[in-house]
C-alpha cells in the first residue's frame, strides 16, 4: 500500500483564515451513533460510507490505530467491529483518490456509529491565481513587436493595457515603449482552474523560512536569470514565501508553462524561456525527489517570462510517498 501524508493548504492568516475553514467539508463526519443490542460486551462496530467513489474496487484498505487491514465494501459502505474506547483511521481505495486520516473518533460499549467519509478525487482541479505573469524581451535591435496571450481562464489585469495584444518597440536594453511611455515588462494576471497530480507532488523542494532567499538566488541564477529579473522575483516572491516557517515548492518550464497561457510573438524570438514557481505552506518536511532544473542560455531575440502561484483555495492534498 502506498503510503500518503496529509498535506494542510494554508490561506490566509487570522479571522479570515478562520471563515475559509468554516466553508471547507469535513472529511469524515458522525452522521448517527446509537446503542445497538445485538453487540456482546465491550464490542462496538463503526459503519462507514464512502462518498463518492467509483465502485473500480469491490475492498478498502484502511488502518485502525496503526494496524493495516483490508475490508470489504457493501456497495459505498464497510463495517467495522472493534473494541469502545478512541481510534484513529486511514482509507486508501484506489490511485484515483486521496487517501484520508480520521481524527480520534470516540465510541461507546455496545453502540454503532455511522460516519460519511469524503473521498476526494486525486485529480480533482484547484481554483487558483496566476500572480504575476512578467515577460522581458529583449532583442538584438530595435524591433517592433507584437505579442499576444491565449490564456487558459478569467483574465484579471493586464499592465500596460491589452488590446487584442501588446503593440510596442522593443529595444536590446530591454526597454519596451508604447508611444511616449516605456516600461520593462509586460504584466499580466488571471483565475484559472488547475489540477495537481500525485506525480506531481512528488519533486519539488522544502524551503524552511529563513533558506527562501539563498533558495531563490541559487535556483534562479541556475535558470540563467540576470540581476535584475532576480531582484523582481524574489522581492516579489520571497516576502511571501517566507511568511510561512516551510514551503513545498516546484517549478514549471517552458511548455508546462502552456496550461496558464500560450504566447505568440512576432516576430518570432529565438530563445524563449519560461519560470512559474508554484508553492504552498506545510507543516513538516516531506519526502521529496529533488526536481531537476531547466536553464537556458540567452542566443539571440530573446524573451523570459516568470509567474507563479500558491496553492490556498483547496483544502487538503496529498502527497505520495513509496
Amino acid at each position: 500500500m502506498k503510503k500518503l501524508i496529509l498535506l494542510a493548504f494554508i490561506g490566509v492568516i487570522g479571522n479570515a483564515q478562520a471563515e475559509i475553514m468554516e466553508k471547507w467539508t469535513p472529511q469524515c463526519v458522525l452522521k448517527s451513533d446509537s446503542l445497538d443490542s445485538s453487540l456482546a460486551d465491550m464490542h462496538s462496530k463503526y459503519t462507514f460510507e464512502f462518498l463518492p467513489i467509483d465502485g473500480s474496487s469491490t475492498q478498502m484498505i484502511y488502518s485502525i490505530d496503526g494496524i493495516q487491514k483490508t475490508g470489504k465494501l457493501e456497495g459505498n459502505s464497510m463495517e467495522v467491529l472493534t473494541t469502545p474506547g478512541k481510534h484513529l483511521f486511514q482509507f486508501y481505495y484506489t490511485e484515483n483518490y486521496y487517501e484520508v486520516y480520521t481524527d480520534s473518533l470516540e465510541i461507546r460499549n455496545q453502540f454503532h456509529s455511522i460516519y460519511s467519509v469524503r473521498m476526494e478525487s486525486s485529480d480533482s482541479h484547484l481554483q487558483i491565481m496566476m500572480d504575476k505573469p512578467v515577460i522581458y524581451l529583449y532583442p538584438e535591435e530595435e524591433t517592433d513587436v507584437k505579442l499576444e496571450l491565449s490564456i487558459k481562464g478569467t483574465p484579471t489585469f493586464f499592465y500596460p493595457e491589452y488590446r487584442n495584444g501588446w503593440k510596442f518597440k522593443a529595444s536590446p536594453s530591454g526597454d519596451l515603449t508604447f508611444g511616449d511611455k516605456t516600461y520593462n515588462y509586460l504584466f499580466w494576471e488571471a483565475s484559472q482552474s488547475r489540477s495537481f497530480s500525485t506525480e506531481e507532488m512528488k519533486t519539488g523542494f522544502n524551503v524552511k523560512k529563513e533558506d527562501v532567499t539563498p533558495f531563490l538566488e541559487e535556483k534562479l541564477s541556475l535558470a540563467g536569470l540576470n540581476s535584475k529579473e532576480k531582484a523582481d522575483f524574489i522581492t516579489y516572491w520571497g516576502p511571501r514565501l517566507a511568511s510561512n516557517e516551510l514551503n513545498f515548492v516546484r517549478f514549471e518550464f517552458n511548455e508546462e508553462c502552456n496550461r496558464y497561457a500560450e504566447i505568440k510573438i512576432d516576430p518570432q524570438p529565438k530563445t524563449i524561456y519560461r519560470i512559474y514557481i508554484t508553492w504552498m505552506s506545510i507543516s513538516q518536511e516531506l519526502d521529496l525527489e529533488e526536481q531537476k532544473f531547466e536553464s537556458y542560455s540567452r542566443e539571440g531575440f530573446t524573451v523570459l517570462e516568470w509567474g507563479g502561484s500558491e496553492i490556498k483555495q483547496s483544502p487538503l492534498s496529498l502527497r505520495i510517498l513509496n
